[in-house]
This record gives structure tokens, C-alpha cells and sequence, in this order.
């Protein structure tokens, strides 16, 4: 009875010493925002951050903006810092430049985050839990809820593959890591693991896609980021070169007997012909995205 009593005690402490999702420190976490000529959209997304633990670190790079952007780091609770670059050099530059800069300062893990994009309370926290439950993880994507910046109405939510065989299956066929929900392990990702300027548009589809095929990944079934649908996003205004370079890379990258690889192909034309508004209507046939109401709360 008395050793009973004793293993009851020890088990009891060590489950007392375990942290908690919301105990984690995340002190080797660090956010990549980068920025150009956006300053309310920046503010935007660093007011909706919120953690209940802030021991974080969040870089925002400025890649060269003409309208020099202003920003309190003193106001939020965890650690912002402002990188200013002079030059203009694109996405892929800058995001490059911000992976070797937030490695080099010995973060093991790095979030993305876009300006004008809202994360959900707790989107790190969930995120670093999951990386510390999995030690093999080593990309971490999740749902998204996109939203129409003129109306601010709610327009789809993603519906992503969740683990990493059926990730590794689809991504052939679509893009299956939302750029602003992605966390990754730092540590373990090989150095080519980079961003590709002459894949740009699509540069963060094509990194996933080479990180996916090497290491386990997975994707949170939850909605962990609001994503802002604006005129001015890639999506809008360089439709149709986002759409010829998914073409060029796949034909670059062919996989002549998957059947997804010429899905995508032929998706890729289809869109070429079709509206930019009516697009969600086949991805909605093929249970790609849901309505906002067909999602649980």
C-alpha cells in the first residue's frame, strides 16, 4: 500500500513538472513579417498577435519601402524588431534575407506572417506545442479563413490534408501549406531549402513543395489565420503571372505518371480562362475550400 501511495506521488509530480501548451516559453520562436510600403497593414497584423505567453521574437523587414514606415516597438508585449533594407529586391529576396538573419541569430524555429494578415489567439502557441509534441515535424502549415478586404465578409476556409502522406500526395496537385500559417523547424531544413526568386509569385509553393517531399510535415485541421483577399495582393494583381509560373515549374518538374501532375497542369489553363471571382465555385466542387457557415466553430 505504501509503495502505491508513493508511485501515485511520483507519477502526480512528473505529470505536475510537464508545461502545458500555454506554460511553453517560446523563447527560440521567431515571426518573419516582411514589409513595403504598408505601414497600417503591418500594424494591422502585429495588433492581432496574441499570445499568452510573449516571449517571442517578431522580425519585420522592410524591404526598402519609399514611404519609410514608423513603428513603437515598445508597445507590444513580445519583442519586435525593425530591420530597414535600402533596396527594393522582391519577396523572395527579402524572405531569404529574413531566414538568414533570424538563423543566424540561433532561432530554431521561424513563423510566417503577412502584413494585413490576422492570426487567431494562441496561433504560435498551438503551433510550437505541436512541434514539441512531434520531434520529426519540421513543417507545420494550417487552415486559413480568407477574407474580402472591401467588405471584410469571411470568404472561404481553406480545406487542407492534414498528415504527411496525403500532404506529400496533393501538393502535386495544389498548393497545401498557406504561406502566413506556416512554422518551421530551422535547425533540421537543408541549406537549399530557400526561397527561389525565379519562381516568383509562387516562390513559397515551391519551398513547400521541395520541404514536404523531405521531411514530415502536417497541417492543422484549425483555422489559425485570417488571410486578407485585397486588390493589391499577388493573387489580384499578378494572377496570371502567378499562374503561367506554376506552369513553368511544373513542366520544369515533370512527373509523367501522376495523374495530379496533369490535373494541375490543366487547372492551371482553366483558371487562365476563367474570372478571378468564379474560381471558387470548382474548388468548392472538389472540396477544396468551405463556405464559412459549413465550418464548426
Amino acid at each position: 500500500m505504501v509503495i502505491f501511495v508513493q508511485r501515485g506521488v511520483s507519477l502526480i509530480c512528473v505529470l505536475a513538472s510537464i508545461p502545458s501548451p500555454l506554460d511553453l516559453p517560446m523563447k527560440d520562436l521567431a515571426v518573419l513579417m516582411p514589409v513595403y510600403n504598408d505601414q497600417e497593414a503591418m500594424l494591422q497584423a502585429l495588433d492581432a498577435i496574441e499570445e499568452t505567453k510573449n516571449e517571442f521574437t517578431v522580425f519585420v523587414v522592410d524591404d526598402g519601402s519609399t514611404e519609410k514606415l514608423e513603428l513603437d516597438e515598445a508597445r507590444y508585449p513580445f519583442r519586435v524588431i525593425l530591420v530597414e533594407r535600402e533596396l527594393n529586391e522582391g519577396l523572395p529576396r527579402v524572405l531569404n534575407y529574413g531566414l538568414d538573419l533570424i538563423r543566424e541569430k540561433g532561432f530554431r524555429y521561424l513563423a510566417r506572417l503577412d502584413a494585413g494578415d490576422l492570426q487567431k489567439k494562441n496561433r504560435l502557441t498551438k503551433q510550437y506545442q505541436r512541434f514539441q509534441e512531434d520531434e520529426d515535424l519540421v513543417l507545420l502549415g494550417s487552415n486559413a479563413t480568407f477574407v474580402d478586404e472591401a467588405t471584410e465578409k469571411p470568404l472561404f476556409v481553406t480545406n487542407l490534408p492534414s498528415d504527411w502522406a496525403s500532404l506529400k500526395k496533393w501538393t502535386v496537385f495544389r498548393s497545401c501549406f498557406i504561406h502566413p500559417t506556416v512554422m518551421m523547424r530551422l535547425d533540421r531544413l537543408d541549406p537549399d531549402c530557400r526561397y527561389e526568386s525565379r519562381y516568383r509569385h509562387i516562390e513559397d509553393y515551391v519551398l513547400f513543395t521541395k520541404i514536404c517531399s523531405r521531411y514530415p510535415s502536417a497541417v492543422m485541421p484549425e483555422a489559425l489565420v485570417d488571410c486578407l483577399v485585397r486588390e493589391s495582393g499577388i493573387s489580384r494583381s499578378s494572377d496570371r503571372a502567378q499562374l503561367m509560373m506554376g506552369v513553368r515549374h511544373h513542366l520544369r518538374n515533370p512527373r509523367p505518371f501522376n495523374p495530379l501532375w496533369y490535373a494541375y497542369l490543366a487547372k492551371r489553363f482553366a483558371f487562365l480562362a476563367t474570372p478571378y471571382a468564379w474560381r471558387q465555385l470548382p474548388k468548392r466542387w472538389l472540396n477544396l475550400v468551405r463556405r464559412p457557415e459549413e465550418v464548426p466553430a
